[in-house]
């Protein structure tokens, strides 16, 4: 069950690096903006606390053991 769950974590931040940065990350995109910060500075805080998030979630449930750990 944990490797099922280790590969879709893996395609779900695969997907979302590739989506955040064809369609999100635009140049001279600056509006709108949310406290006069831009639009990408935003979305770029969220895309790293999801990633952040993932990898925590991804240590939980990496499928393999380290064989000196015994």
């Amino acid at each position: 069950m944990k490797s099922k769950q280790w590969k879709t974590l893996v395609l779900a931040v695969i997907v979302m690096t590739i989506c955040t940065y064809l369609f999100v990350f635009r140049e001279g995109k600056l509006e709108p903006s949310l406290a006069k910060v831009p639009f990408v500075f935003w979305t770029g805080f969220l895309v790293t606390l999801l990633v952040v998030f993932a990898t925590f979630i991804g240590s939980k449930v990496f499928p393999f053991e380290d064989p000196k750990k015994q």
